[in-house]
């Protein structure tokens, strides 16, 4: 049974504002390239700007989790931070910022001599990705095929891709979308190639509904409508 396209057009507004990274894999070149070519199709139909389209290939499926990764950190670890904190006893230390857990906490301190701790340099830390009302919003879509073989090879690399690609989707703050095909056989993938139109469309939707329910919970609570 042939699947419905996903129907969405996303606003001109999120359109302006969206980076795309295309990352596919190498293996199965000619059909990750026809993913691929799909997706350009679907962003062109939204009149997309090609300087942000970036496709970037790696050798197979497992390359995708480092790819996505490393642009991941691109958006998430923020750098530049330098803390010097002077300690005069008895005092109450309070940390209400989302750093590393050595600078978390609250704590009693019945110190009575008074010294300082520098930080040796910038300090670097994961920051889930939260855009300002002007910040660009960046899409990453992981497309591959892993295919069944004589063994069960693919199904523990499928496992451990999609484990992995999902965590970095939840907890990134960057939607990854997920366009690993895992076929019975390469007429199944052909079949599915299309969907990269979808994935797409995915992305679009999942940053209108983070912007949408963002701004609701920055209302006041007496202008919140409920439904």
């Amino acid at each position: 049974m042939k699947k419905a396209d996903l129907a969405y057009t996303p606003p001109q507004a999120l359109v302006e504002r969206t980076r795309f990274f295309l990352l596919r894999t190498l293996w199965h070149a000619d059909l990750t390239e026809a993913m691929e070519k799909e997706a350009r199709l679907q962003l062109a139909s939204f009149r997309f700007p090609e300087a942000r389209i970036h496709t970037l290939p790696v050798a197979g499926a497992f390359e995708l989790i480092h790819l996505s990764a490393t642009i991941i950190r691109h958006y998430t670890w923020k750098r530049g931070f330098s803390q010097t904190v002077t300690v005069k006893g008895p005092v109450h230390i309070q940390s209400n910022l989302r750093l590393p857990p050595l600078f978390q906490g609250s704590f009693e301190s019945q110190l009575r001599s008074e010294f300082a701790l520098d930080s040796p340099g910038p300090i670097a830390y994961f920051q889930p990705y939260e855009p300002g009302p002007s910040d660009e919003l960046p899409v990453i879509i992981a497309m591959g095929c892993i295919l069944k073989g004589e063994t069960e090879h693919n199904r523990y690399l499928a496992q451990a891709v999609i484990q992995q690609l999902a965590y970095l989707n939840a907890m990134s703050g960057i939607p990854l979308i997920l366009g690993v095909l895992t076929p019975d056989t390469l007429r199944q993938a052909w079949e599915r190639v299309s969907h990269a139109k979808d994935w797409v469309s995915a992305g679009f939707l999942l940053w209108e509904s983070r912007i949408g329910f963002t701004s609701f919970f920055s209302t006041a609570p007496e202008e919140k409508v409920q439904t």
